[in-house]
């Protein structure tokens, strides 16, 4: 898991980037096992929840999953989740942010909120919180929104 304050790596979405998304606002980033399993789906749920909050302060959501970009297309189509959703079957840019169990290949589930500034704000990790990770977002979102 990447430490605060490290800066976050760059990986694609879509014709943009997350540098590029920086650009305009924060982001959270949330890592997630498996598209359609019991808890991914709360959290999913719990970040479309908080999703109006996070954009009111200027920040956007995006959740990776090792599933393929199919997948977490009907993943995020089933749940009407109003953010994006990437798939990362090779483990790229989990493997950059340090998520990625080791042998089974699929991601941690951990939340960051990166700042404008490109560095990690908040990097949180708890498999069996799922809840939990929308809120603390906030938290950090909010934060970084006073400072400003």
């Amino acid at each position: 898991m990447l430490n605060r304050g490290r800066p976050a790596p760059d990986f694609p979405i879509g014709d943009s980037s997350l540098h590029k998304l920086l650009e305009q606002g924060s982001v959270v980033l949330f890592f997630f096992p498996k598209a359609f399993t019991p808890g991914c789906t709360r959290e999913a749920k719990e970040f479309s929840k908080e999703f109006h909050n996070l954009k009111s302060n200027d920040c956007d959501v995006i959740g990776v999953s090792s599933d393929t970009q199919e997948t977490n297309d009907r993943f995020r189509e089933s749940l009407g989740l109003p953010f994006r959703l990437l798939g990362d079957p090779k483990g790229e840019i989990l493997r950059a942010y340090d998520v990625r169990w080791p042998f089974v290949g699929m991601a941690q589930r951990v939340t960051y909120a990166i700042g404008r500034n490109k560095k990690v704000l908040l990097a949180f990790h708890s498999e069996l919180h799922m809840a939990a990770h929308a809120g603390e977002a906030c938290q950090a979102v909010a934060g970084e929104s006073e400072k400003a």
